[in-house]
């Protein structure tokens, strides 16, 4: 028995030290990756090159940031075109709303679909359901040519209405299918009595269901809000580098890459979706948790 306790200490023993060993790695997998966009994006030109590299910057510099936040070129810059650096506040503040309007439109028309899907057994409600969800596997690339062609007949090409336009058709999909299985996890008893009460439907839906489906609004506006926010693809073919993402390219030109100032901008451009998650990841677990994990 003693041999056998034995044994089985040592198995615990070599998990624990297999588990740390695995949690460090992706740790390093994750954070490093972090770590030196942050120090390159603090760093001068010349040192970016050195050799041994330079873990720890030598003469921190805000000559990056300047460069990609007021357009004006210093020491760290030379590589991109100035008239593209001007354009990166007003890029991301396009980004910013663009990002706000596909999280109301997705919430309100997310909402009240996942609700009519959830509460009421209407004929072919399982065929639609599925069919929206399907159409969240099409590839962007099989449908960029039909839907230019038709925001050029609506004339919104290179206009932030296209961006919102197509950012909500594509996350949709995912909206829909999160709130309709958090709806489902909640009772209808207090919806019943306030029917029973003389509220309208939308008076339940609006009064009722969701304040107690703030937790999975919420995960599912976060999650909204970071597609939109990040989305390359579109904002590249539809318009005129409107959004942030795309004007990161003009930090390359043909023969070299501003790797500072690109560093710089791309700091920029993370804070705004980490800081949201962070200020909202309670409800973002919880959200999910209790929405798309148990349907």
């Amino acid at each position: 028995m003693a041999a056998i306790g034995g044994r089985v200490r040592k198995s615990g023993i070599i998990r624990k030290i297999a588990t740390y060993l695995a949690f460090c790695c992706l740790l390093f997998w994750v954070g490093f990756p972090v770590y030196y966009m942050l120090i390159t994006s603090i760093m001068r030109a010349p040192d970016l090159g050195a050799k041994p590299p330079h873990w720890i910057p030598p003469e921190p510099t805000a000559d990056n940031y300047r460069e990609v936040l007021i357009g004006k070129a210093g020491e760290a810059g030379g590589y991109g075109s100035t008239t593209e650096f001007t354009r990166m506040m007003p890029a991301l503040l396009n980004s910013t709303f663009v990002s706000v309007a596909v999280v109301l439109s997705n919430l309100l028309i997310g909402g009240m679909a996942a609700y009519a899907f959830s509460r009421f057994d209407f004929r072919l409600a399982r065929a639609a359901y599925f069919g929206i969800l399907m159409t969240r596997v099409l590839p962007a690339l099989s449908l960029i040519v039909p839907l230019f062609v038709i925001l050029r007949k609506l004339k919104l090409v290179n206009t932030l209405g296209a961006l919102i336009l197509t950012y909500t058709i594509f996350i949709l999909p995912l909206t829909i299918w999160i709130l309709r299985e958090y709806f489902d996890t909640l009772a209808r008893d207090i919806e019943e009595m306030a029917l029973i009460d003389g509220a309208t439907r939308w008076q339940a839906f609006r009064m009722v269901v969701a304040p107690l489906a703030v937790p999975g609004i919420i995960a599912v506006g976060v999650m909204s809000f970071m597609e939109a926010w990040s989305e390359f693809f579109f904002a590249l073919t539809l318009t005129n580098s409107l959004t942030y993402p795309p004007l990161l390219m003009s930090f390359r030109n043909l023969h070299q890459v501003n790797w500072n100032a690109l560093a710089a901008a791309t700091v920029i451009g993370v804070i705004p979706p980490v800081v949201i998650a962070f200020v909202f990841q309670r409800y973002l677990v919880r959200g999910l948790s209790e929405g798309a994990v148990k349907g």
